[in-house]
């Protein structure tokens, strides 16, 4: 069946499922994500890009690298995240930021999350020191001052499409998903963002018509800090499994 890519941000990563730490107490990429079981069941070698933090522009890039390293790539799953997270080349390396990026201080995050893992919180107060001794917070607020909410939708449609294209175009199978629809399906007057979405291909799975943390959100299933755990994940890799039955890439 050949190999499994999948690409998106923590959600298909797998943080704070319980594989996700190692031996060591260290990240790593998770086998109990909806994705890996899909993998599984499908007997298809399993290959993640996905990471924390990823924005849309950093999971369309991770991807098509992906994509030119591997052979034989049976199928890729793309999970979009939310709007407002953008990919930068500062200080000659790929940097992420968000409405994190700009926080003042770690407690603002401390006392909004109820953190089940201190692994978690460190993470972020890693991620908040790295950002701010770089430059990089002062950037992000610079960013999201001078910007607009057209600018978020704009880059997450052009990357969409840009991935779409690139797969097309070497007839590898896939399929889209997103972690909460409202960074799909948006509406607004503007003929560049218009002009985008009429480009977006139909090869689409939800979760009853939602993105996958949306839906968990909605279904109450048992939530770590901000992710889902793994009896989301179970259940979502049936779901989605007959999405990928159904446009025949997987019989």
């Amino acid at each position: 069946m050949g190999k499994l890519i999948a690409g998106g941000d923590s959600f298909i990563y797998g943080s704070e499922l319980v594989d996700c730490i190692d031996s060591q107490g260290q990240e790593q990429v998770s086998q109990l994500t909806y994705p890996a079981l899909i993998a599984k069941e499908a007997g298809m070698d399993y290959v993640c890009v996905a990471r924390p933090g990823y924005s849309n522009s950093a999971i369309r890039r991770t991807v098509m690298n992906a994509c030119e390293q591997h052979d034989d790539i049976g199928l890729v799953i793309v999970s979009w995240t939310f709007n407002g997270r953008y990919e930068f080349r500062f200080n000659n390396e790929w940097s992420q930021i968000s409405s994190w990026t700009v926080v003042d201080d770690i407690k603002e995050i401390e006392h909004k999350f109820q953190f089940d893992n201190p692994i978690v919180l460190k993470h972020h107060a890693d991620e908040l020191v790295k950002a701010r001794q770089s430059g990089l917070s002062d950037f992000a607020r610079w960013f999201y001052t001078n910007t607009d909410y057209l600018t978020e939708t704009y880059d997450t449609l052009s990357n969409i499409v840009m991935l779409q294209q690139y797969l097309e175009l070497n007839s590898i199978p896939y399929i889209f998903t997103a972690v909460d629809r409202n960074s799909i399906d948006v509406t607004v007057n503007d003929e560049s963002i218009s002009t985008l979405q009429k480009q977006l291909g139909k090869l689409w799975g939800w979760f009853d018509n939602k993105g996958f943390y949306t839906w968990a959100q909605d279904m109450n299933f048992p939530f770590a800090t901000t992710h889902p755990r793994e009896q989301a994940h179970i259940e979502a890799a049936h779901i989605f499994y007959e999405h990928i039955r159904y446009f025949g890439w997987i019989s």
